[in-house]
């Protein structure tokens, strides 16, 4: 199976065209907020890379959250357009499933972690065994240190919440396990695969059931509760 896919959650434009696990092209670029003024153009470029063109793909693929509530919802948007004009099926990945890819032969529990501001991260914990990856706890939006809570034994943390928070992390009393040189993050191609293995679980593909997941309020939002004036768009 042929999935082209993409993950705009932060400021790394990631985008990958994988065939039945085998990465055919990706890229990795870090373009700040300019994810909507290149995006398309790096399809067009991962496309050409791999000699195919959409009629060869079967499947999209894109990171829905949590993550950037701007390049989510540019990334979203963008993959709903291409699922609809190309009639093709849309698999909206959950961004730190994704992630945890990225570390899965880490022995120990793994925490993908983006920046979420407001001296908070989005994380999530997870382990891998013989029998695959088990979820430890639900996706989060907190301070890092509610992550680690109930964690025993080692732990790998990696992603850009791991690195602004760094202090904070090894200022805990247990063992933690930087492994940012090592796993980069986010990559498209771990989008790619757990987009196939959500695909065999039989979920939806719907384009129009696809949407970012925020976790939380935009700050524009959180500044504006309470108040009887519009609420601004996430």
């Amino acid at each position: 199976m042929k999935i082209l896919a993409g993950d705009t959650s932060t400021s790394i434009n990631t985008v990958a065209v994988c065939d039945s696990g085998r990465i055919l092209a990706e890229t990795f670029v870090d373009c700040g907020r300019g994810h909507a003024e290149r995006l398309l153009d790096t399809v067009d470029w991962a496309l050409a890379e791999a000699h195919l063109t959409f009629d060869d793909i079967d499947a999209l693929a894109i990171s829905a959250g949590p993550g950037s509530f701007t390049g989510l919802r540019v990334g979203v948007a963008t993959w709903k357009g291409l699922a609809f004009g190309k009639n093709l099926p849309l698999v909206a990945v959950p961004t730190l499933d994704a992630m945890a890819r990225l570390a899965g032969l880490y022995r120990g529990a793994v925490l993908p972690l983006l920046d979420a501001r407001m001296g908070e991260v989005f994380g999530a914990a997870y382990r891998f065994g013989p029998d695959g990856r088990m979820k430890l706890t639900e996706d989060r939006a907190c301070p890092v240190e509610e992550l680690f809570v109930g964690l025993e034994g080692r732990v790998g943390v990696f992603g850009p919440g791991a690195e602004r928070y760094r202090e904070r992390i090894l200022a805990l009393r247990r063992p933690a396990d930087f492994l940012t040189s090592a796993v980069p993050a986010p990559r498209a191609w771990a989008v790619a695969a757990e987009g196939a293995s959500l695909l065999e679980q039989g979920v939806s593909t719907d384009p129009a059931a696809a949407a970012p997941v925020y976790l939380r309020k935009s700050q524009p939002e959180e500044a504006d509760k309470g108040t009887p004036e519009g609420r601004h768009e996430q």
